[in-house]
This record gives C-alpha cells, structure tokens and sequence, in this order.
C-alpha cells in the first residue's frame, strides 16, 4: 500500500444492478456512503446481468465476477475487497487469487452476530436459499451457534416494491417478525436477515425483535473492511497461505489461464 496516498479504497461487489434493483440502491449506497471513515472510499460496483434468479447457475455466473473482480480491484490499487451478496459465492477462490484482504457479507455478519449473543437465527428473502445458508453455516463451523433457519419467502419484485411503498414494506415486515419469533422459540437471541436487501429494510440503528437484534451486515462488513485494512497497515496478515489452508496463491500460469478462459 502507499502510505502517501489521502484515502483507503474499498470495493464494494454487487450482485445488482442500477436498473432491477433500484429502488434498493437508492438506500443502499447513500447508507454505505454515511458509514465510511474519512480515511476511506468505497465504490460499490453493479453486475449486469444482475443475480436476480433463484438458481445455483446464476450463483455461479456471480462467482465468476467476485473472483475476476477481486483481481481487478488488487490490480488497480483498492485496499480491501468485499461481496455484498450474503452467499458469499466465490469467496474463498477469490482469497485465494490476491493479497488484499477479502470479505464477504455472510462470513463477516455471522461471525459478528456471535458477538451479540448466543444463538443466531438467520431469515432468508426465499425458501429456495435456506440449503445454501445451512451450508454456509457448517462451512464456518457455527452449527452450535445457529437455532434456525427460516424465509420471509418473496420474490424479487416483492422487495424492490417494498423500499418504494410504505404498505409493502409493512406486510413485508409483518412476516418477517412472525418469522423472527419462530426463531426465537427454538433459542435465537440474535435475528441475522440473509441479505443486503432485508438487511436494509429491517435493519436500521437499534433494530430488534423483542429485544433481539437485528443485524444489518452492510454496516458490519463496511466497517470490517476498514479494519482488515486497518490490520494489515499494523502488519497483520491477510490470510494463511500454507497448502492446506486452501488460500496459497496460484502460480502466473494459473492465474492466466483463470483470466483467459475461466
């Protein structure tokens, strides 16, 4: 890293668009924009096509740019990288291909989370992501840590109606609390919605759920950006690079043939 430079640069990885999503974005970056310290910028970047499709093939088309993306940003001097997109698809290739530090939104809310209390319970926007948040939570090793995983179960258009229309956002809300409360009968102490989206809808300062917290990741993962690079100016490592890790760098030949034909 310079030392000489004014500003850190964050970037920040969508799985949206400025058309399909815009409503959303309309709130996210300004919110993003407001939770930087001065020594830091953040540039969020959209996908065209954006990830709006309930499949494993769309998670894997966004891999792709989260991987390609996070070379692209060491290549042009950012910082520190981070997905917004909870999946957290691609991330550990991507740890793997740089050396700027990369974080993603699920990894870093739910790690957080287990700071607030002691069972999470996780609310996704559909039924059909509930495999992949229950495999997300055995990657990390938090079974004993999560009571339950449950959906609010709209579709897309549903969500995007709701940061436009106070009405939609409250039939939205009114099942997500009902939702979070199930949660909390099997232990959840700390409510963890599975996304950006419902993060920023339910998720304002002091948020909760009868007195359980409402986690809004955007603002942790923004934050933990600043402190890996923070770290890392201190002399922290980025990541373990040993074999068995998984996260040693590739060769020139790997990462060109990733670059020219992945």
């Amino acid at each position: 890293m310079n030392a000489s430079r004014i500003k850190f640069r964050i970037w920040a990885q969508g799985a949206t668009d400025h058309v399909g999503h815009r409503t959303y974005l309309a709130q996210l970056l300004p919110h993003m924009q407001a939770c930087v310290d001065p020594a830091f910028e953040v540039d969020f970047h959209t996908t065209t096509p954006s990830v709006t499709t309930v499949h494993a093939l769309s998670e894997f088309r966004f891999s792709r740019e989260v991987i390609r993306n996070a070379i692209r940003a060491e290549r042009e001097s950012y910082d520190v990288f981070f997905m917004n997109h909870f999946q957290d698809v691609g991330l550990y290739e991507a740890r793997a291909s740089v050396n700027i530090p990369v974080l993603g939104l699920g990894e870093t809310s739910l790690l957080h989370a287990c700071t607030l209390g002691r069972k999470l319970g996780l609310l996704a926007i559909n039924h059909a992501f509930i495999p992949t948040h229950a495999d997300q939570v055995r990657r990390y090793g938090l079974e004993r840590r999560v009571a339950g995983i449950r959906a609010v179960n709209a579709t897309m258009a549903d969500w995007m109606e709701a940061f436009a229309s106070p009405e939609k956002k409250a039939e939205l809300e009114q099942v997500f609390v009902r939702e979070a409360r199930r949660l909390m009968d099997a232990g959840a102490d700390v409510i963890v919605p599975t996304g950006g989206i419902p993060m920023m809808l339910f998720g304002a300062p002091g948020a909760h759920v009868d007195g359980a917290p409402i986690v809004n990741g955007v603002t942790v993962v923004l934050k933990a950006a600043e402190m890996a690079v923070n770290l890392r100016r201190l002399g922290a490592a980025v990541t373990s690079r040993v074999a068995h890790s998984g996260f040693a760098l590739p060769n020139e030949k790997t990462l060109d043939e990733f670059l020219s034909h992945g």
